[in-house]
Formats: structure tokens, sequence, C-alpha cells
């Protein structure tokens, strides 16, 4: 036989051993590899748990900061909490509240929401601004809103309304 026949089932006898040694003891130890990474990966992240909980104590201190700035209390309603941003709004703007009507109850798609019909009035600048602000606020969603001119015969005076129908999902 000469070299060349040799070489050639060498190389055949190699190629067809690959699978029976990958079969053998490589995949074994890919997989025990691969569990080795896991079990690693979970231990960082028990060690972890108590560096998160820390954090996490940090952040809810921070967020009980802030709702006390706001003077928002678990215990006050939401709509307290919406009176007290349209209030800070009146502050600052020529604008009034004319109506804050209890909230209605309905099933919006499914979904149990609280309307609250909200009444203010004051000039088309303000009111848009009034507007703007009341969706950055995040508290709900704006359902629908209208501006309406009222005119006052006693005092001879004209007013512009925005009636706005405010809507709140409920989480249950």
């Amino acid at each position: 036989m000469s070299f060349k026949k040799k070489n050639i089932l060498l190389l055949i006898g190699f190629v067809i051993s690959l699978p029976l040694l990958y079969i053998l003891s490589f995949s074994n130890t890919l997989e025990l590899k691969e569990k080795y990474n896991n079990l690693k990966k979970e231990k960082q992240s028990a060690d972890n748990i108590s560096a998160n909980l820390l954090g996490l104590k940090q952040e809810e201190k921070y967020i009980d900061s802030i709702l006390k700035s706001e003077n928002v209390l678990l215990n006050n309603s939401f709509q307290q909490i919406l009176l007290k941003k349209i209030n800070f709004y009146r502050e600052l703007h020529a604008v009034e509240i004319v109506t804050f009507k209890n909230y209605t109850e309905v099933i919006d798609n499914g979904i149990k929401c609280q309307i609250y019909p909200i009444t203010i009035r004051g000039d088309y600048n303000s009111l848009l601004q009034f507007l703007n602000y009341f969706e950055k606020e995040g508290l709900g969603e704006i359902k629908s809103y209208s501006f309406l001119r009222k005119k006052d015969y006693a005092k001879r005076k004209e007013y512009l309304n925005l009636e706005i129908l405010f809507k709140r999902v409920l989480s249950e």
C-alpha cells in the first residue's frame, strides 16, 4: 500500500470518527459547560438580590418623599388629587373652575372607568394651555372637550367655557 492510499484511509477514518467522538465525549462536555454557565449566572443573580433589595428600599423612600412633597397620601381620593392639580393650574393662570361634578362609573369596551365632568372658564389660550397641562399630568385620559361661549345677560359679558370629560381607568 502506498503512502497516498494510507493517507486517504487515515483521512476517511478521521472523518468517520468525528461524529462518534462528538457523540461520546464532546456533546457531554458542551452540555456540562452550558449547565455550568447557567449555574454561574444564577449564583450571580442570587448574590445581587441583597444589593437589589437595598436599591429598591432607597427607591421606595425617594418615591415616598415625592408623594409627601406633592401632598398625595394613600387616603386621598382620586377626586381630591384631580382637584388639587386643577387648583394648582388655576392659581398660576387666569382660569376658574365653574363645575366639578362627581364621577360617573361606566364600562368602556369591557373596562370599568370613571368619567369626571369638569367645566373651566377663561380665555382661549389659557384653556388650551390647561388642556395641554392636564394631558401631561398623566392622571388619565381626556375623553372629550368642547369650547362653549356663554353670555351673562345681567353683567353683559361673554365667557368662554371649556367642558371636559375626563376618563380614569380603574385597575382591578
